[in-house]
């Protein structure tokens, strides 16, 4: 039977790109045939194997017409921080760092120096201070020890990070009067992008 518009194989985009990460990160390193052949993780309906692969296929498709550092923001965003490893060596906690995850990193804290402009920066600084905003759980104060700044460098540093990836609501001074009009960040202007382009596609949802 013909699925209705009302049986999306997933809600909203966010769903969709949660999906289409996890089923790219599952298939590194797995021969095509095992690829093809075993299910992929269920987050939909019927969402395995080479439907699976076509569904990420063209979700991921899509991503393409953002600019890199906002697929990047994307990945940082929605992509797995880890993946499982088993290498069995003395030393491996059974995961290992999810490539895709880690490059994206890398290039939002290279995309951060512009932001940054005028401003002495310090690579793990910045590097740490991304990861921050995408949830990894760092303290500032013992960030800017372990990089030799002051904890009101590292203050500034993360406001300024923080409104170049999110971007600024409007802020409202007495009587109502607009002080500062709301600007677009990396990630929020791509995640506006992105849920327009997704939205377009049969298979997901709208934001509601």
């Amino acid at each position: 039977m013909t699925e209705t518009v009302d049986q999306k194989l997933f809600r909203t985009p966010q769903a969709a790109l949660v999906f289409a990460f996890n089923y790219s990160m599952q298939q590194q390193g797995r021969p095509l045939a095992d690829r093809l052949a075993s299910p992929a993780m269920r987050t939909g309906k019927g969402l395995s194997g080479v439907d699976g692969a076509g569904q990420a296929g063209m979700i991921r498709r899509e991503m393409e017409e953002l600019t890199y550092l906002q697929r990047a923001a994307l990945v940082a965003r929605f992509a797995p921080r880890s993946m499982p490893c088993s290498c069995r060596n003395a030393c491996c906690s059974g995961y290992r760092p999810n490539p895709e995850w880690d490059a994206a990193i890398r290039d939002l804290e290279q995309g951060a120096l512009e932001a940054l402009a005028g401003h002495v920066s310090h690579y793990r600084l910045r590097r740490k201070l991304v990861e921050q905003y995408f949830g990894v759980r760092v303290l500032l104060k013992d960030l800017a020890d372990q990089c030799g700044v002051h904890a009101n460098t590292a203050t500034a540093h993360r406001k300024i990070i923080r409104t170049w990836l999110g971007g600024q609501k409007s802020q409202h001074g007495k009587g109502g009067v607009v002080t500062a009009h709301a600007t677009d960040g990396i990630e929020s202007s791509a995640r506006k992008r992105i849920d327009n382009l997704l939205s377009g596609l049969d298979f997901v949802g709208s934001v509601e």
